[in-house]
């Protein structure tokens, strides 16, 4: 018996070593290089909570999939801070005899998320091999008027009538305009309003997203609107949502300012979500930029670059994704968390890190403001934007830019000016590796002229660092 105990206690211990996570060596040298500023601290990571609004969701798709199992990550996405999350429905793994859903599974990721502290929002996607070969997975074909269509909206009354209350936003497709469907303005504007009719039928207070839409031009988004137009639909679409693969962040803002010209004709209460969004953690030779040499550190700067420029636009955004997803013949790199060939976490990556400083920082009381600008005094390509608290100009928000990020942790030193704020007491915030520094080091530092203030040696690098009021930043020392 004692024998028994010894082996089952060594087991535990196996169990329990095994779970344990690794440690990031990226994520350490990035901490290790700090910028040439003194420390005063560091920002205070925040849970995810169901109370209250927030800018950010996270991406924990392709579960319908079996990509990723929820259970091994689950307790990783309330410490993201984020306020919402992406799922995707899974019309095949719920409906595997016709008529009869088995919503089991995705009981779990709902409720689960819930739980986590996050509103869980749902993409309604992909097709069921019971009723055709249109394909149940990226890329799938979209379907026309027939047997499938009446089979896909009941479907859609039964998801939304098991989630009503639970999920509030409700997104029809994902990546419509991919690959085989890059001309199917006429099958993706039926598909939509056949689809949102049957969301408002069962819950009328429904908010419905359209698109989910991958091309960079947002030329099928104008095409496939005039024909959801013509049908009467604009009326059922509250958000319209777009996928932000640019190799260099910062080059989307023009088409992203373009499609809200393009929506305003139609309808300027329509909202623009960003819906999904990242970067490989390493070259991948397949999905969103492949053949490209990643690595971590130009990951967790790329992942900031683009967040911070949707904040800059106001426009929410969504992490994509969670934890590397294994799509058998790949085991993609995106994830904040690194995960094994068995679907377990290995080890946190910087993005993860990253996204934490992301919600800490910018909480739902901060925004964008065009009140204070920003000019760097040495030639550099940079963006960016100024921030206000509760009304009050509190700082901004810039980083170099023009092309992709790099891995170099060096920063160079600019002379920079503020015009629009007088800074009283203002500390520098690098939001990727989460140290809040001290800005007082000579009087050279910040010399206030005419309504504007001026830093000298101010450190800039690849990735967002904040001037802010210390008053406006919440920290530990």
């Amino acid at each position: 018996m004692r024998r028994l105990t010894i082996i089952l206690a060594m087991g535990l211990c196996l169990a329990a070593s095994a779970q344990e996570l690794k440690k990031s060596v990226t994520w350490e040298n990035f901490r290790a290089h700090p910028a040439p500023l003194p420390i005063a601290g560091e920002l205070q990571s925040v849970r995810s909570s169901l109370d209250g609004t927030s800018f950010w969701s996270i991406g924990v798709e392709t579960m319908d999939r079996d990509y990723a199992d929820f259970e091994q990550f689950r307790s990783y996405v309330g410490e993201t801070g984020v306020g919402y999350a992406r799922l995707q429905s899974g019309w095949a793994k719920t409906e595997k005899k016709k008529g009869k859903y088995d919503f089991a599974w995705l009981d779990a990721h709902v409720d689960g998320i819930i739980g986590e502290g996050l509103h869980p929002w749902m993409c309604l996607c992909y097709g069921n091999p019971l009723y055709s070969k249109h394909g149940h997975d990226l890329n799938a074909k979209l379907f026309p008027e027939g047997p499938i269509m009446e089979a896909w909206v009941r479907y859609v009354k039964a998801i939304v009538k098991r989630y009503k209350g639970k999920v509030t936003l409700w997104e029809v497709w994902n990546e419509p305009d991919g690959r085989q469907n890059l001309d199917s303005y006429a099958l993706y504007a039926n598909l939509f309003v056949r689809t949102a009719k049957a969301i408002r039928e069962v819950d009328p207070e429904a908010k419905i997203a359209a698109f989910g839409s991958c091309s960079p031009d947002r030329e099928y988004i104008r095409q496939a609107l005039e024909l959801i137009d013509k049908a009467g639909g604009i009326p059922l679409i509250d958000y319209i949502t777009y996928h932000a693969y640019w190799t260099v962040p910062e080059r989307i803002i023009p088409a992203v300012r373009q499609l809200r010209a393009d929506v305003d004709r139609y309808n300027p209460s329509i909202g623009l979500l960003m819906g999904e969004a990242g970067c490989a953690g390493q070259l991948e030779y397949g999905h969103a930029m492949a053949n490209i040499e990643w690595d971590e550190y130009k990951q967790a700067k790329w992942d900031l670059r683009q967040a911070a420029t949707h904040f800059g636009i106001g426009i929410p955004y969504s992490f994509f994704t969670m934890v590397d997803l294994n799509y058998g013949w790949m085991l993609q790199s995106f994830g904040l968390i690194r995960m094994n060939g068995q679907k377990e976490p290995v080890y946190l990556r910087p993005k993860f890190y990253a996204v934490q400083h992301v919600t800490a920082f910018f909480t739902p009381e901060m925004k964008a403001s065009e009140k204070v600008s920003v000019t760097l005094e040495t030639p550099a390509v940079y963006n960016s934007f100024g921030l206000e608290k509760d009304g009050e100009a509190v700082g901004c928000v810039l980083w170099l830019c023009g092309d992709r990020p790099t891995r170099s942790l060096e920063r160079r030193l600019m002379d920079i000016r503020l015009e629009g704020i007088t800074m009283k007491d203002p500390v520098y915030v690098d939001l990727l590796t989460g140290y809040v520094h001290e800005l007082r080091i000579t009087p050279r530092y910040h010399n206030r002229e005419d309504g504007s203030t001026a830093f000298s040696d101010f450190p800039l690098w690849d990735s967002p660092v904040a001037i802010i009021e210390r008053s406006a930043c919440s920290f530990i020392k």
